[in-house]
């Protein structure tokens, strides 16, 4: 749960940025978005955007996680015992 607030905190501050950026870029290639459609558009970004980041951050944690004795080698879980062979 803390990498979601993590990931929201850290997507979710470029928000207003987004749109500022979008009102500035988007007459550039003849696209003329109200305020509220930028709005709109930065939104469903950046709720794609925060599902990417707490996904990678998740799987990459689980990946370092030693569990119980085991470890991630990349394809599958394996005894840290059995490594020192």
């Amino acid at each position: 749960m803390r990498n979601l607030f993590e990931s929201i905190i850290d997507v979710g501050s470029g928000l207003l940025l987004a749109i500022g950026i979008q009102m500035l870029i988007f007459p550039y290639f003849n696209m003329h978005p109200t305020i509220f459609e930028s709005f709109h558009i930065a939104v469903i970004f950046t709720c794609m955007s925060i599902f990417r980041s707490w996904f990678w951050r998740t799987f990459f944690n689980f990946k370092r996680k030693k569990i119980k004795g085991y470890y991630w080698n990349g394809k599958t879980m394996e005894k840290l015992y059995e490594k020192t062979n």
